[in-house]
């Protein structure tokens, strides 16, 4: 499933974005559990959603208004159940500050404070439990508790909204490159937040578990073989790691026999564009086993000289794992379910990342872990993005990265309390890698993923008569909108298009340069002098835009794209467009923008009538339904 196939269902499906919508607005309006859900952070989704068109505004935002209502209803109503009982259940036990502080606010402003609290971070999920527990009149919470979820809906949603218009228009402009940038950014985020998230509950818990494990081993003597080398201080750790190592390459090749890569397939092939090709080619080469190796002999050699002999074992015995099943993996199988590069990349980055931990202050540990994490990530998604590896290999490579990574961090961390902190490696493992990825920089190029398709010849008679179906129907794109007909083939140069349409009036559009891009600050400019972004088809921006107006106001524009076909002797290319309606429109009071509105097929059918008073045009459909304009060499 694509963005455009995820887009569309959420389209057709809104009953279940509303649902989502109204659970999330409840999780973030209870009490406590309100601090853990990151529900502001999905409210802008489901608001960028409206702002794109996939779903409407009205109904989404009654279903937050709803779920906070019931959020903070069923708060309230554990408030005033258990009154002086509160602080001594499980979850408020934890957060005895937070409803004392919920108390004070509450004293403060009186019945306000539950529209208050509706907005201010620190104590909105305890103030209606708190509203309860001091017996605030019911008949005066539920006033003020729907009044306040009838402003705090909208308010979380429109700034998602607003967002997600400027995103739409940035996706018919370079949908691509803006896609892309989101969803490495929301993946990054999520990246960071859950090893934030992990580290803050393990860590506390290290020695908890540690002893769970002893008990176990004691229980089941079986377990203990394979886990008391890792746990015991005082056994050598090696045989239990080989045994582990043996145990998961084992559970990776019998997956991979029995699951095929290819069970969940995610195609990326929408989003390609040669920017983001050369920056993810770098991304990619950091799991290749050049970029790993490298790095992890930089580390390898520092650890030799500071006579750190167990850390650097357990490096090596890290990296023999990943790639050893790596290759094995590729050897056996066409399409593995283990990704050799992600499961390189998350082992030697993640292992750099527990000798780091151990030698930075507690508070800043979860972020050599979250960096590590980030490049494993970034690896993985680069796999996806160029079709190298499918979402369900990548996704138990890095599930069994993280179970490896556990096991072998565990072990060393038992075996080497005598080894002192050693800062340098702070900065050397960081400068080490930024110098591997100058190194990939320098070893692309953008020309190297600028894609130039062939052109497949026909004949002119072959092209009238049946070709014109194998040219592109419709724009690509990427969100999902309803596709975009390229209804125009004309078979000239671009430069015969440009000079035949300019003498009968069209003119070309302004391109986004300062000037133009300054008039739309000002709301009395006209259609003429504003900027007309260029769209894009696949990797292709549109090679001409041309404009026309038809009455006050409203205006036609003509786009052009190569096709990827010519006409044969003589050599001539054939250019796909769309035309359109153009009209101006405000957005939120500040620009003047244009935008591509109205019906396609009205706009075509008053293009095609212009141009076949001075072209022999040839009208091809199929009933009444006009599918193609073509327009033939003119025979001199």
């Amino acid at each position: 499933m694509n963005l455009t196939a995820f887009y569309g269902w959420v389209a057709q499906h809104p009953d279940f974005a509303g649902l989502a919508v109204f659970l999330i607005a409840m999780a973030e309006s209870l009490a406590v559990i309100g601090l853990i859900v990151p529900g502001v952070a999905m409210m802008f989704a489901a608001g960028a959603l409206v702002g794109t068109g996939a779903l409407a505004f009205e109904p989404i935002c009654g279903y937050a208004v709803a779920g906070a209502i019931t959020g903070d209803g069923l708060s309230f109503w554990v408030g005033w159940h258990y009154r002086s009982r509160v602080g001594s259940l499980w979850p408020f036990t934890r957060y005895p500050g937070m409803i004392d502080r919920g108390v004070a606010f509450f004293r403060r402003y009186g019945g306000f404070s539950v529209l208050f609290g509706r907005f201010v971070g620190p104590v909105r999920a305890v103030i209606p439990l708190v509203a309860g527990m001091l017996a605030m009149p019911v008949r005066q919470f539920l006033i003020i508790n729907v009044l306040s979820a009838l402003l705090w809906g909208p308010a979380y949603l429109l700034p998602g909204v607003v967002f997600g218009a400027s995103l739409d228009l940035a996706a018919r402009v370079a949908g691509r490159l803006a896609a892309l940038i989101l969803a490495l950014l929301a993946l990054s985020w999520l990246t960071l937040w859950l090893s934030r998230r992990l580290y803050a509950y393990f860590r506390p818990r290290t020695h908890r578990f540690i002893l769970l494990s002893f008990d176990l081993c004691k229980a089941h003597p079986g377990f203990s073989r394979l886990a008391t080398p890792l746990i015991e201080a005082n056994q050598r750790d090696y045989a239990g790691l080989l045994a582990w190592a043996v145990i998961l390459s084992a559970v990776g090749l019998m997956a991979s026999t029995l699951i095929s890569a290819d069970l969940l397939a995610v195609s990326l092939e929408a989003w390609r564009n040669p920017v983001a090709d050369y920056a993810l080619a770098i991304g990619q080469d950091l799991g290749e086993l050049p970029a790993v190796l490298g790095f992890s002999a930089v580390v390898a050699i520092w650890l030799l000289f500071r006579g750190r002999r167990i850390a650097l074992t357990h490096l090596l015995v890290g990296l023999g794992f990943a790639a050893g099943l790596g290759m094995l993996s590729a050897i056996m199988f066409t399409r593995p379910l283990v990704d050799g590069p992600v499961l390189n990349g998350a082992v030697a980055y993640g292992f750099t990342a527990v000798l780091l931990a151990g030698w930075v202050p507690a508070t800043g540990r979860w972020l050599a872990y979250g960096a590590a994490a980030l490049l494993a990530v970034t690896i993985a998604f680069a796999r996806l993005y160029f079709g190298d590896g499918q979402l369900l290999g990548v996704g138990f490579t890095l599930a069994l990265a993280s179970i490896w990574l556990i096991l072998l961090g565990t072990a060393y961390r038992r075996h080497s309390p005598e080894e002192a902190p050693a800062e340098s490696l702070v900065w050397l493992a960081p400068f080490t890698l930024g110098a591997i990825g100058v190194i990939l920089w320098c070893n692309h190029s953008l020309e190297e993923f600028q894609y130039h398709a062939p052109r497949i010849a026909v004949s002119q008679q072959e092209w009238l008569t049946r070709g014109w179906h194998r040219l592109p129907a419709q724009r690509a794109q990427n969100f999902g909108r309803p596709e975009e007909p390229l209804a125009v083939q004309w078979a000239a140069s671009l430069e015969t298009v440009r000079a035949t349409l300019t003498r009968h009036g069209w003119r070309e559009a302004k391109p986004l340069d300062l000037g133009p891009a300054l008039r739309i600050l000002n709301p009395e400019a006209d259609i003429a002098e504003l900027p007309v972004l260029p769209h894009f088809n696949h990797a292709d921006a549109d090679a001409l835009r041309l404009i026309r107006p038809i009455s006050e106001g409203r205006w036609l524009i003509v786009r052009f794209w190569p096709s990827g076909f010519e006409l044969a002797d003589p050599s001539v290319p054939i250019w796909v467009g769309r035309v359109a309606f153009l009209e101006a429109q405000e957005f939120l009071g500040l620009l003047k923008l244009l935008d591509e509105t109205g019906d396609d097929s009205e706009a075509l059918r008053l293009f095609a009538a212009e141009l076949r008073s001075y072209l022999p045009a040839i009208v091809q459909g199929r009933g009444e339904a006009v599918q193609a304009v073509l327009v033939p060499p003119e025979t001199p």
